[in-house]
């Protein structure tokens, strides 16, 4: 992972919502889910540069003698034309902050913004602390992570999403990072959990939460104090993750599935907020936005496979998403809900079809 992983989704391979498949042909790995039909695939394969193209066929050719669709999410323009060459359809699905961490700072009027939220956050009481449970395993620190996650997931109008998103996984920690602020009665108000990318080079802010009643500013604290902590070790990239849906093509040259997710990001924020999601990435002035891209086997996508998409990062499919749409009506949500049975994995947890 940290050889090869230059996606930010690569470390989630290393998550339990997945299977893999390892290369038949080489040092190479796939993480993959499966509802129905079609297999997901969050993120590039993982293996050597020189290798993507034989992985990828590779496994394609897997999907396809096993009668399943493929979708990939979440994939970097780095080898989108590989994806195109081998037949795959391919549509930008958002676009991901990313920061220079040698070039990055809050100085000025362009970062007046984020050194206002940050300076409220410090004003209010707030310090920044690392936890490192390989270190030494605090169960308070943890007891208070798992409240905040309970209380967060109270104010939700979905469930929690899966597969595209990581776990704050203590218990096996790895290579995560673990930041959190405390307020000045000694109480944890919020903590952010960071995986590495760009092969080793960076990190990521994955999971980002706080309590409901937390000073304001807290969120670009923390991430503030993180990136000053990775630059000062030497890292030099940090990255707020993908901004779903933000700044696709809206002229005549989109294709249907670029339409199709236009059309969510302009209705569906009550579910989701995909928009407030971007302006909040965007007040960080990221030094550059990297975009992310959906590839499709076939190249013309069927409404299964786009439902497979919901379905993978949110186990209560469209539930959630007729809930946003009519607050306060639980009967009527399940009777909108859509009923799935549990998907069938091709083969096992560790992909037997490979090595």
């Amino acid at each position: 992972m940290l050889k090869y992983g230059q996606n930010p989704a690569s470390y989630l391979t290393l998550e339990d919502d997945k299977y893999l498949y390892f290369s038949r042909c080489t040092e190479g790995v796939v993480a993959y889910g499966v509802v129905g039909s079609t297999v997901l695939v969050n993120g590039d394969p993982i293996c050597a540069p020189e290798d993507f193209q034989a992985v990828l066929g590779e496994f394609k050719d897997f999907c396809v003698r096993s009668s399943h669709k493929l979708i990939f999410l979440s994939i970097s323009d780095a080898y989108l034309s590989t994806y195109q060459e081998l037949g795959f359809g391919t549509a930008k699905c958002g676009e991901e902050a990313r920061f220079d961490l040698s070039d990055y700072n809050i100085a000025g009027k362009k970062g007046a913004k984020m050194r206002m939220n940050v300076n409220h956050a410090t004003k209010c009481g707030l310090t920044v602390f690392e936890y490192r449970p390989l270190e030494k395993r605090e169960p308070a620190i943890e007891a208070a992570f798992q409240n905040i996650t309970d209380d967060w997931l109270a104010g939700k109008k979905s469930s929690e999403l899966s597969f595209t998103l990581g776990t704050v996984g203590p218990d096996d920690p790895m290579d995560k990072r673990y930041f959190y602020a405390v307020d000045s009665n000694g109480e944890i108000k919020g903590f952010h959990v960071f995986c590495p990318f760009a092969c080793g080079k960076g990190y990521m802010a994955d999971i980002t939460r706080r309590t409901h009643d937390a000073p304001s500013g807290i969120t670009e604290k923390i991430n503030y104090e993180a990136f000053h902590v990775f630059k000062e070790e030497g890292y030099r990239w940090a990255s707020l993750g993908l901004a779903p849906l933000a700044n696709l093509c809206q002229d005549t040259s989109a294709n249907s599935v670029e339409k199709a997710l236009n059309f969510a990001y302009e209705h569906l924020n009550s579910c989701y907020g995909f928009k407030n999601l971007y302006h909040t990435k965007a007040s960080y002035s990221p030094t550059e936005w990297v975009p992310g891209y959906y590839a499709f086997l076939p190249k013309f996508p069927s409404p299964s496979m786009m439902y497979a998409i919901v379905r993978i990062q949110n186990k209560s499919g469209l539930h959630d998403f007729a809930r946003a749409f009519l607050p306060g009506r639980g009967k009527m949500d399940q009777k909108v809900s859509v009923c799935d049975a549990p998907s069938q994995a091709i083969v096992g947890k560790q992909e037997k079809d490979g090595r």
